[in-house]
């Protein structure tokens, strides 16, 4: 092919996009402000730049006369991939879309455009204007960023006081300084990987999530989600009139709904596949479908047909978990779990003896490690595999604790 693809991040999950473009024999220019980053270490030509200057970007892409760009498993460079398409004249998804893709405040105004079921929600300017909302919905409400990643700045709320504590920490987590506030809505919590090719969109995989103790993060994801048929057909007919809707001309989407007796709802969605490894580890697992292949072709202009996508029949899943604030003092049956034919991608392969945890809030500070199964039998007995012999220890300030798994 000996293309030029600018692909932006270098992280452990943009690692497998790189080298599925030197397969099909690009040249890899990869980008990311960090230079440690291991991606780099698969890249023919390396760029240490902050991917949100947009301007920087560009002029980088410019002088290495690439022939297109792209980025996967990230939200932060989203818009700057688009950017950087558009004001070079490669193929990409649009400023607009781009916008609309990372502002979950824009998602929910043209959910409601197209007539989809939508919850209450509002954007506030200020801590007085959240007061005054939530005084409104009366109910049970989620603040949030309109532009964060990774659940950042999320805080479920109950009361006045809860506002008034946790306002400037959601605010101070969004890139604009921007926050919505919604009102709470009970449901099982479905994630949908999905594709658009032509402005068509259909479903890879369907999953659900298991958050825990109140946080804003699974403690164990899996796919694929248990639905009754009704349940199925109106997150699959929601799913796809809402991205179609949006307008995405091509390239890979992650959606977060939730299901219950009254409808299906938006959390959020995002113009790119599941991070934690979903769109390059769980995505393969369940089917014949190569997320990597298909965006850099795209990205180079290729002409693709809508893709014919076939299924594995596996269960493929994440579990989580987190650590206490504190030093880790000791590890055990880390080694035994990496070694398991049946276990995937995980980011635990750093943690060492010494360490020193935070407190967490959110999911930027779990641990995971994907693993696969033939049946329900061989899940159950898979996960409680890894629960049982993964053992860390942490030194606290109110003694030593262990991992917490949300069980």
């Amino acid at each position: 092919m000996n293309k030029r693809i600018m692909i932006l991040g270098a992280s452990n999950l943009q690692v497998p996009i790189i080298k599925k473009a030197k397969e099909i024999g690009c040249f890899t220019i990869v980008a990311s402000p960090d230079p440690k980053e291991p991606g780099f270490e698969f890249a023919d030509e390396k760029s240490v730049v902050d991917l949100r200057n947009k301007e920087v970007v560009l002029t980088e892409a410019g002088k290495l006369n690439i022939d297109g760009v792209i980025t996967d498993q990230a939200e932060t460079p989203i818009r700057t991939v688009a950017f950087v398409a558009d004001k070079l004249g490669l193929p990409g998804i649009g400023l607009d879309k781009a916008e609309l893709f990372t502002n979950k405040y824009c998602q929910r105004k043209k959910c409601a455009e197209l007539g989809l079921s939508n919850i209450r929600f509002h954007l506030v300017e200020n801590i007085d204007d959240a007061l005054s909302y939530f005084r409104k919905l009366n109910t049970i409400a989620i603040m949030k960023p309109i532009d964060s990643a990774g659940s950042r700045g999320v805080i479920r709320v109950f009361s006045e006081k809860d506002v008034l504590e946790n306002f400037e920490y959601t605010k101070a987590a969004s890139k604009t300084g921007h926050v919505i506030i919604e009102e709470f809505i009970e449901g099982k919590e479905i994630l949908l990987d999905g594709v658009c090719c032509d402005g068509i969109y259909q479903t890879i995989i369907c999953g659900e999530y298991n958050n825990g103790n109140n946080l804003f993060s699974s403690y164990l994801t899996k796919w694929p989600a248990k639905l009754t048929k009704e349940q199925n057909e109106k997150v699959q007919i929601f799913t796809k009139t809402m991205i179609e809707g949006f307008g995405l001309p091509w390239g890979r989407t992650h959606t977060e709904l939730k299901v219950n007796d009254k409808g299906v709802w938006l959390m959020e969605t995002a113009a790119r596949g599941g991070g934690r490894f979903i769109s390059s580890m769980a995505v393969p697992s369940m089917t014949d479908f190569s997320s990597e292949e298909f965006l850099l072709r795209k990205a180079l202009g290729e002409k693709l047909p809508v893709p014919v996508i076939q299924s594995k029949n596996k269960i493929c899943a994440y579990v989580a978990m987190f650590l206490p604030k504190g030093k880790i003092i000791s590890i055990n049956g880390l080694e035994d779990i990496l070694e398991k034919t049946f276990v995937g991608s995980n980011n635990l392969d750093d943690i060492k003896v010494g360490d020193i945890t935070h407190s967490y809030f959110d999911k930027t500070e779990s641990r995971f490690v994907h693993f696969y199964a033939a049946d329900e039998k061989e899940f159950t007995e898979r996960l409680n595999y890894i629960r049982s012999t993964l053992k860390i220890s942490v030194e606290t300030d109110d003694g030593v604790k262990g991992i917490d798994w949300g069980v």
